[in-house]
């Protein structure tokens, strides 16, 4: 089926509304938070090591406040040669993925979380975990780019 014939355009339909507002209503206020994180000038140590970076993701199990259940973090990590890290830590609460340029004493992380205070709770750890010089953030909230779509 064509994504433009009119078969298709009447699938995208509920109740008179169109897939762009039915999405618009289920992620705008309800999918969370996403934060673009640039972290300069933490120390080289720290973001050559994956060892440290899984340490870090690890620790990030109190920070989000998880369920009594002991689900912590799902940490994935991968030591790049001769150095940098690409690491993820995942749970039903947030998704946290970092990867690290040491040679500039540079991080690039997103968070993911489900609300905008869980998301700047994880950001507070980090800052504190990798002592950055200085940081910049770009908040998103996840449906925001189809709010700025033409179509």
């Amino acid at each position: 089926m064509a994504y433009g014939s009119a078969a298709a355009r009447e699938m995208f339909q509920f109740y008179g509304r169109s897939r762009t507002d039915l999405a618009r209503e289920t992620v705008v206020g309800h999918g969370g938070t996403h934060l673009l994180v640039e972290m300069w000038e933490s120390p080289f140590s720290t973001l050559a090591d994956a060892s440290v970076i899984r340490a870090i993701l690890a620790r990030l199990r109190d920070i989000v406040d998880l369920p009594a259940r002991g689900e912590g973090p799902d940490v994935h990590v991968y030591q790049f040669n001769p150095y940098g890290v690409s690491g993820s830590a995942t749970n039903q609460l947030a998704n946290i993925l970092i990867h690290t340029w040491p040679e500039n004493l540079y991080a690039a992380i997103d968070i993911f979380a489900r609300d905008r205070e869980g998301a700047y709770r994880i950001l507070d750890a980090l800052k504190g975990e990798m002592n950055p010089g200085h940081l910049n953030v770009l908040e998103l909230q996840r449906g925001q780019l189809m709010e700025m779509e033409d179509t």
